[in-house]
């Protein structure tokens, strides 16, 4: 049997991921209250997380758990009228949270194996009505308004997907070396490197930003051709944002996105993917 995920990571090198996720990912301030979303399997990083924030001067630090077990077995048996039903206490709830200004990090690390017998419909009918409820809550996360960081960590259906080569330990070391790696938490100063990587994305952007290409052409090996009328005057965004405060933070941990949006009569050629590989959050 397969050792915990957290068992292939050291102590000292997950205090260091779960501080860079409080400082860089939220940039908690003083006397703020977080908000961690974490399935009961990554109970281990959580509470790291909170520790490293009450460091850091929250005021409270509040875990939301959830259990992917026990997702499926709501999707698979509840009654139809409580799929089409998001509670009203969960919407307040997060009413609660935003009126205090919280914070929010997501640790990410579902294994949608587990919903593969799930009917896809009775999840969309779910998520229609949570979205509905919370319609106020996502706009303040899509306009910035409030701090929120989507932290990534490996599981052992991930890992093998990515390494079906190596064993199940070997494979999920592997995805955690470059989990670490990706999100410079794998050195002596991880904020530190994380002010290099913000730099390196400014720069970036700046570049594509005063550049204005008109196109952009992608290919591969696959078959892909495909080429990307850009607008005037189109903008590049990605890295580092600004809440409603002026206060700076990162949605995406690991992230190395900058991105833009096409013209919509510009765009032609063929794409083609190998695989592809998603997540969405499903929380009951």
């Amino acid at each position: 049997m397969i050792k915990g995920i957290y068992e292939f990571i050291s102590e000292a090198q997950l205090k260091k991921y779960a501080e860079l996720a409080v400082r860089a990912g939220v940039n908690l301030q003083e006397n703020q209250l977080l908000i961690i979303h974490s399935d009961i399997q990554n109970a281990t990083f959580a509470r790291l997380i909170q520790t490293a924030a009450y460091e850091a001067g929250a005021s409270n630090v509040f875990i939301d758990w959830t259990d992917e077990q026990s997702t499926k077995e709501f999707f698979l048996n509840a009654a139809d009228s409580v799929i089409d039903h998001y509670p009203d206490w969960q919407a307040a709830r997060f009413k609660e949270w935003d009126d205090a200004d919280a914070a929010y990090i997501h640790i990410i690390s579902e294994n949608l194996e587990v919903f593969k017998e799930v009917s896809s419909e009775r999840i969309n009918r779910y998520q229609k009505a949570s979205r509905t409820k919370l319609r106020d809550y996502h706009e303040k996360i899509r306009s910035h308004e409030v701090r929120w960081c989507l932290l990534a960590v490996p599981n052992v259906e991930w890992a093998t997907k990515v390494f079906p080569n190596l064993s199940k330990e070997e494979a999920l070391q592997s995805l955690w070396e470059l989990m670490l790696k990706g999100s410079r938490a794998d050195g002596e100063n991880p904020m530190k490197d994380w002010e290099s990587h913000n730099r390196a994305f400014e720069s970036r952007k700046k570049f594509l930003n005063e550049n204005q290409f008109e196109s952009l052409h992608f290919t591969n090996s696959c078959g892909t051709d495909l080429l990307v009328g850009l607008p005037e005057n189109h903008r590049y965004i990605g890295g580092g944002v600004i809440d409603k405060e002026g206060i700076p933070f990162f949605p995406n941990i690991p992230t190395e996105e900058i991105f833009t949006a096409p013209h919509k009569n510009k765009v032609n050629g063929k794409l083609v993917s190998a695989s592809s590989w998603c997540q969405s959050y499903l929380h009951p």
